[in-house]
Formats: C-alpha cells, sequence, structure tokens
C-alpha cells in the first residue's frame, strides 16, 4: 500500500479553497498513530455509499473515533448535516497537498 494517492475535487462543496478540477495529495497514514484535529481537511468514504468519496473539513472531534465534517460551501455540501457524523474507518486520509488547476 502507498502511503500517498490522488484524488480530483469534483463539486463545489469546498468552494473557494478547493475547486472543482483541482487535486489533492492525501497522506493515508497521517492517522495511523493519532486523530483527526478540528480544522484538518480529510478525504473520506460516504457513510451511506461506500463507492462515493468525499472531502470535507472536520468541525468537531466528539470522540476519538466519530468526526463532524462540513464543507466550506454550505450551500452545496453534503455533509454531517445530513449523514451524521462520521467514524474514523470511513477516513482515507489527510489533505497533505493542494494541486490548483
Amino acid at each position: 500500500m502507498f502511503p500517498i494517492t490522488r484524488f480530483k475535487i469534483e463539486d463545489r462543496s469546498m468552494e473557494p479553497n478547493f475547486k472543482s478540477g483541482d487535486y489533492v495529495l492525501v497522506n493515508k497514514l497521517a492517522y495511523a498513530f493519532g486523530n483527526p484535529s478540528k480544522g484538518d481537511i480529510i478525504v473520506f468514504k460516504h457513510p451511506k455509499e461506500k463507492d462515493r468519496i468525499l472531502i470535507k473539513r472536520v468541525s468537531l472531534v466528539s470522540n476519538s473515533d466519530e468526526y463532524y465534517v462540513t464543507g466550506d460551501n454550505k450551500d452545496f455540501s453534503q455533509d454531517s448535516r445530513h449523514f451524521g457524523e462520521i467514524k474514523k474507518d470511513l477516513i482515507i486520509g489527510k489533505v497533505w497537498i493542494h494541486i490548483k488547476k
């Protein structure tokens, strides 16, 4: 398993910081020995649509295994307001590098 992977931003949920067509490099080992913190930008599997990948900001950490995530563009974001907190095992990794289109 390679610890870094690339994802393409395909929606407007993280605008203006991340725009559709941008890429992110994600560190898949970032949380192997720790937990996400408030403000971290993470990539994770949608809790109800497992084949869908999302990028969001950690807004609230309720305990070491559940995280409330939101998009920066609240009007165009499907996030914890819609599907609730996400479990740590859904997290793919932490955004490490942002490559703008």
